[in-house]
C-alpha cells in the first residue's frame, strides 16, 4: 500500500494546473503545487517534509487532518450524558488536550479508497471505542477533490455508534512564496472568541472592531502573532472565511467553509527543520473547548447522524494593477 498519493487537475487550455500529494498518515496534505500561476509559475504553497518517514516524527501536525476534536480541550475533560471522559494532555504547559491528544488523527494511518481517480482521493479510519479517550466506535472519512485547476475541496465525515464529540480540521501551513511578514491577510468575519492564559476561550464572543485582530480589511501580517479563533455565521452554508495574498508572487488563497469558526495560527512555534513563522494555518473547524462551553455550538455526534463539513482552498492570480 502506497503511503503517498497524487491527484492533479489541469485547466481546459492546459495553461494552469494543480498537483496535490496526500498521505495515509493523518490523511495529510503533503504538497499543493501550483502550475502556471503567479510570478514563479511553479510553486509549492504548503510546508512539507522531504520524505514520508519524516511525518512519523512530526510534532507540528503538518498538513494533517486533526481530531477527533481539533483545537484545545481544557484539562482534557469531555462531559457527556454517558459520563466524563479524559483525553491525554499533550500541551502540559497549559493543561490542555490539543488536536485529539497524543493519539490524535494526525498519527493515525488512514486507508485509501480503491475507487480513487486522478482528481480525487478518499481516506478513512476506524476508531475503536475509547482508543483515544473519546467514546464511540467511529468511522472518520476525508475526501479530497480537485474541483478545477485552482481549487482543492476537503470533505470531512464521521459516524458513531454512541454519543461522542467530533470536530475535524486540516492543519496545513500555507506560504505563497515569501516571508510570512510580507503576506497580507483578510478575514471576512466580524467576531472572535477571547481566551485566557491557557488559550482556552472564556466563553464570550467579541467584536473584532478596535482589536489587534481586526483584519476585516487587507493588512500586512508583519509581526502579528495569531493563534485565535474567528467566528463565522451560524447558517452552516459554504462561505468565504479568510484570504491570504502575496504581491511578490501575485498569488492569493481564499478559504471557504461550512464550519462555524476559523483558527488562524501564524506558526510561531515552528522549529527545525522549519523556521518560526514559515507558514500560516487557516484551520476551519468548530469552536475551541466546545464540549466545556455551553454557549458555543455543540460538537456532539449521536448514532444515526453523520457529521459533515466542507472546506475549499481556492487559489487565484493577482493582476499587476
Amino acid at each position: 500500500m502506497s503511503n503517498r498519493h497524487t491527484i492533479s487537475q489541469t485547466s481546459p487550455d492546459a495553461r494552469r494546473g494543480i498537483t496535490v500529494d496526500l498521505l495515509n498518515r493523518g490523511a495529510a496534505i503533503g504538497r499543493i503545487q501550483l502550475h502556471g500561476m503567479g510570478r514563479q509559475r511553479d510553486i509549492d504553497v504548503v510546508l512539507g517534509y522531504a520524505s514520508t518517514e519524516d511525518y512519523d516524527r512530526d510534532p507540528f501536525y503538518l498538513g494533517s487532518t486533526v481530531g477527533p476534536v481539533a483545537n484545545r480541550i481544557a484539562d482534557g475533560k469531555v462531559a457527556l450524558a454517558s459520563g466524563t471522559f479524559s483525553i491525554g494532555i499533550n500541551e502540559p504547559s497549559r493543561s490542555n488536550a490539543l488536536h485529539g491528544g497524543e493519539l490524535g488523527l494526525h498519527q493515525q494511518l488512514f486507508q485509501p479508497s480503491p475507487t480513487s481517480d486522478a482528481q480525487s482521493l478518499t481516506l478513512s479510519r476506524q476508531l475503536p471505542h475509547l482508543s483515544d479517550g473519546f467514546p464511540g466506535n467511529r468511522l472518520v472519512t476525508v475526501r479530497y477533490e480537485l474541483t478545477d485547476a485552482t481549487s482543492l475541496q476537503c470533505d470531512f465525515a464521521a459516524t458513531t455508534d454512541r454519543e461522542t464529540v467530533i470536530n475535524l480540521a486540516n492543519h496545513a501551513y500555507f506560504n505563497l512564496g515569501g516571508r510570512l511578514a510580507d503576506h497580507e491577510f483578510r478575514t471576512h468575519l466580524e467576531h472572535f472568541t477571547p481566551v485566557n492564559e491557557q488559550s482556552i476561550p472564556i466563553g464570550t464572543i467579541a467584536s473584532l472592531v478596535g482589536s489587534e485582530l481586526d483584519f476585516r480589511q487587507w493588512r500586512r501580517l508583519g509581526d502579528s502573532v495569531l493563534d485565535h479563533n474567528f467566528v463565522l455565521r451560524k447558517d452552516n452554508k459554504l462561505q468565504k472565511a479568510a484570504s491570504l495574498r502575496l504581491h511578490d508572487t501575485q498569488l492569493q488563497l481564499d478559504v471557504l467553509t461550512t464550519q462555524p469558526a476559523l483558527q488562524v495560527y501564524t506558526g510561531d512555534g515552528l522549529t527545525a527543520p522549519f523556521s518560526a513563522r514559515a507558514g500560516i494555518c487557516l484551520e476551519a473547524q468548530a469552536f475551541p473547548d466546545a464540549p466545556n462551553q455551553p454557549g458555543f455550538p455543540s460538537i456532539v455526534l449521536t448514532p444515526g447522524r453523520t457529521y459533515r463539513q466542507r472546506t475549499i482552498y481556492r487559489f487565484t492570480e493577482l493582476s499587476d494593477h
